[in-house]
């Protein structure tokens, strides 16, 4: 009996010490992942901090511009607009103001800190008459397949090889 119960316990003790291992192993591979997070949180940390210093190198420079470019005796006319005209991306909580250059007959939004950002009224584009949509090839083998033309009947209507036809389908099928 008594072999049976000191097997029993070397058997336990044994599969007890590979859950050991096992265990410690995965704390391990966790702490490896957690210093790899930690790397690469701290990496974008410093990315974001170069390109911080880089934007605001970048706004003092144009500033200095700003001021070199304002000192040449334009006359800018002021009035008070409500937030609600103002560009739902240029809303805050200073004080803005809109002002037309009356030189160059541009908007601006002029800032209370004293930065202008120039606003541009939005003309959409004017069709040209001689642009029109023309579906790509695919789309017409799509379009003329599910309306149950054949491979065949495909391939001649749009002056291509059946293989290509084939392939196509094929791919979308594959794709979807």
């Amino acid at each position: 009996m008594i072999p049976y119960l000191l097997a029993i316990s070397f058997l336990l003790h044994g599969i007890l010490l590979v859950a050991i291992v096992i265990l410690s192993l995965r704390v391990s591979k966790a702490k490896e992942l957690e210093k790899r997070q930690e790397q690469i949180a701290k990496e974008i940390e410093d990315t974001f901090t170069a390109y911080l210093l880089e934007i605001k190198e970048e706004n003092v420079q144009l500033l200095n511009k700003l001021e070199e470019n304002g000192d040449n005796g334009e006359k800018v006319k002021t009035q008070e607009v409500p937030l609600e005209d103002v560009p739902h991306n240029l809303n805050s909580r200073k004080n803005i103001n809109r002002s037309t250059n009356q030189v160059e007959g541009r908007e601006v939004i002029q800032q209370e800190w004293g930065n202008e950002i120039e606003t541009h009224s939005y003309q959409p584009p004017v069709p040209d008459e001689r642009d029109h949509y023309q579906p790509s090839i695919e789309s017409s083998v799509f379009q003329m397949y599910n309306e149950g033309a054949t491979v065949e009947e495909i391939a001649k209507q749009l002056d291509r090889g059946t293989t290509e036809i084939e392939l196509t389908l094929k791919f979308h099928s594959r794709m979807s």
